[in-house]
């Protein structure tokens, strides 16, 4: 019994910072965080995870029973159909750990402590057109689409 309550104190701190995620596109749930490591199951969209903790660009969740790893870009901080935010993803609510590759002109301590302005990003995200209306604007103007030569890209 004892040894059952010291494991209990031990993944206590773990339970509570635990917070809710979302799998965004269907992705694999990994033994290990990196890409070759053994798929435990396959997760659909829009299934809910608990996220425990990040390490480089994986987080670390629980799916029922079961824990393994998901990359990062898989995974959303909102319900699915709630309004995808621009710093979804990189931010962890709970945590407030930010996860950036390839930064230039910022140092590490600017990054750690950086911000979101949440207001400036619902401004910007409520200026957003679809892309059905991007297509009429452009036709409107005269412009056509080009595949993109030589990179791989389609119209």
């Amino acid at each position: 019994m004892t040894r059952k309550l010291l494991w209990a104190l031990l993944w206590l701190p773990l339970l509570a910072a635990a917070e809710p995620g979302y799998v965004s596109d269907a992705t694999d749930l990994r033994d290990g965080p990196y890409a070759d490591a053994k798929t435990l199951q396959s997760l659909p969209a829009a299934a809910p995870v608990e996220i425990l903790s990040r390490q480089g660009g994986w987080y670390q969740v629980q799916v029922g029973q079961q824990q393994g790893w998901v990359r990062m870009s898989s995974l959303r901080l909102r319900a699915p159909g709630a309004r995808a935010g621009v710093l979804d993803g990189g931010r962890a609510v709970a945590t407030q750990t930010v996860a950036t590759t390839g930064v230039r002109g910022f140092g590490k301590g600017e990054l750690q402590n950086a911000t979101p302005d949440v207001p400036a990003v619902d401004a910007l995200e409520a200026s957003a057109v679809s892309a059905a209306d991007a297509r009429a604007f452009a036709g409107q103007a005269g412009l056509q689409a080009k595949p993109d030569s030589g990179k791989g890209g389609s119209p």
